[in-house]
């Protein structure tokens, strides 16, 4: 069994926190009523009197001093309401609701339901009898683009504000769910090439490894290193240019000449040859 205390206790909770009302223009009369009905349960025929009471607890300055001297005409809650809204009613007011109800955008982060509530809040502090239709409207104009294309096919089916957020909603858990599942690709796809790029240190470090061999070798043995050096410095600081070798082609006439003359000689030494060989026979 509940304690009954507990009611009172967060009735009492919530109405601390209601501000205060003073009169002034910049006062949202639709708002403070909403919160007093909503704490005291009050509607048009209430003629609980306690309720008038809690109201009189909020208003301060101009607006306590105006029910103080009408209360006496404050028969039920309806008595009441009406007269306050004649009083303190502003259009001012009105259309910078309307302003803003145009101009509100589902936030990027913003769920549906927080989305929703509010729009709807908006257009029943405009206008308490606007229709769901209406409001379905208000609702489709400013809700996040990703959702219209399919929530607009079916917009001539949703004739009650519940089954619009029910289809909305539908389309949120569609969303999150692809955005979810590409945010985790994107994910796998940078944790690769993170390794990749942490692979890369380790093929520096492999082709570093024998210049670091070298090195060491030279420091075992500076020698070798001076005379590799020496032959390194001989190279850079030598004159020695290639002169590529002429080829000779022999002028025919001189070609000519020199075989008339070969075969001259031959016969020369054919003749002297001949000349001897008589005296060789005696």
């Amino acid at each position: 069994m509940a304690d009954q205390t507990l009611l009172p206790k967060a009735r009492k909770a919530r109405f601390d926190d209601l501000p205060k009302f003073s009169g002034h223009p910049s006062e949202d009369v639709e708002r403070f009523l909403k919160s007093i009905k909503n704490i005291t349960k009050a509607n048009d025929e209430s003629e609980n009197h306690e309720i008038l009471e809690i109201v009189r607890g909020k208003l301060i300055q101009s607006a306590g001093l105006w029910f103080d001297n009408h209360e006496h005409d404050f028969k039920k809650w309806s008595d009441f309401e009406t007269a306050f809204r004649n009083r303190y009613f502003s259009s001012i007011m009105i259309h910078k609701k309307f302003d803003l109800l145009k101009q509100r955008k589902q936030l990027h982060n913003e769920s549906v339901t927080s989305y929703f509530d509010d729009i709807v809040n908006l257009c029943k502090e405009i206008d308490p009898t606007m229709s769901e239709q209406i409001m379905i409207k208000h609702l489709m104009s400013g809700i996040n683009p990703d959702f219209q294309k399919e929530l607009s096919r079916r917009e001539s089916s949703m004739n009650t504000l519940n089954e619009f957020l029910k289809y909305a909603k539908i389309e949120q858990d569609l969303y999150d769910t692809f955005e979810k599942f590409h945010r985790l690709s994107i994910e796998s796809t940078r944790t690769n090439l993170e390794i990749n790029h942490q692979q890369i240190p380790s093929l520096t470090n492999m082709i570093e490894r024998p210049k670091q061999q070298y090195q060491f070798m030279n420091k075992m043995n500076p020698h070798s290193h001076s005379f590799t050096t020496h032959r390194s410095d001989y190279k850079r600081t030598s004159n020695y240019q290639y002169e590529p070798r002429s080829t000779f082609t022999p002028n025919k006439n001189i070609q000519h000449n020199s075989h008339k003359h070969e075969f001259k000689h031959k016969n020369d030494i054919n003749n002297q040859f001949r000349s001897q060989q008589p005296f060789q026979r005696c």
